[in-house]
């Protein structure tokens, strides 16, 4: 057969990626598909097209849902150096570095600072938004998670997750705390007024 009609979805190279993640040899997948190594090298080179059957086996195989040999845009890692952070420090001492970019489209990390008793108790916000999940987890020190009547005293390694729209607030007590905050889905996007 010539060339594979269906380049734009490079099912190939999202075969060899499966395979190689899985640590499969071309000579295993073809063992044990009952397809020959030569039609699998050819596929993988986008030198062959696939017939519906041979993909749903592939896709049984790798044990995936067919469609994602059919999406036809891969998302790209993110790479975020420290130094490329984006930081923000308020007037008492908070520190948030920004992770996330606009291309995760799931999620948004930051890592905040706090210093002892901050924010001090007539400054604690009440947090809340209207859709999703929050993941807390502490890197130094302690920190203090309230989510609505639950009261969390997170120190070092301890983490919580709990509904993005029960009200929440974050604070430390005489120790300062470094942690992990992870939102999904991000918070301010537009497409979150929509929900």
């Amino acid at each position: 057969m010539g060339e594979n009609s269906s380049n734009d979805l490079d099912i190939g190279m999202k075969i060899r990626k499966l395979r190689k993640i899985r640590d499969i040899t071309l000579e295993k997948l073809a063992e044990d598909t009952g397809m020959s190594y030569s039609y699998l090298s050819e596929l993988e080179n986008n030198k062959h097209s696939i017939s519906i059957s041979n993909l749903q086996k592939l896709a049984e195989y790798f044990d995936i849902d067919m469609i994602h040999f059919l999406e036809k845009t891969e998302r790209k890692n993110i790479l975020i150096r420290k130094k490329e952070r984006s930081s923000l420090v308020t007037d008492d001492g908070i520190v948030f570095q920004a992770i996330s970019s606009e291309d995760a489209e799931n999620m948004q990390i930051t890592f905040v600072t706090l210093p002892p008793n901050t924010p001090k108790k007539g400054q604690r916000h009440i947090h809340k938004h209207p859709h999703g999940e929050e993941f807390i987890t502490v890197t130094k020190g302690e920190v203090v998670v309230i989510v609505e009547e639950e009261k969390y005293i997170l120190k070092e390694g301890d983490s919580v997750i709990f509904p993005s729209e029960k009200e929440h607030v974050i604070f430390t007590r005489d120790k300062g705390g470094e942690l992990v905050l992870v939102g999904a889905p991000p918070y301010g996007r537009d497409y979150l007024d929509s929900l």
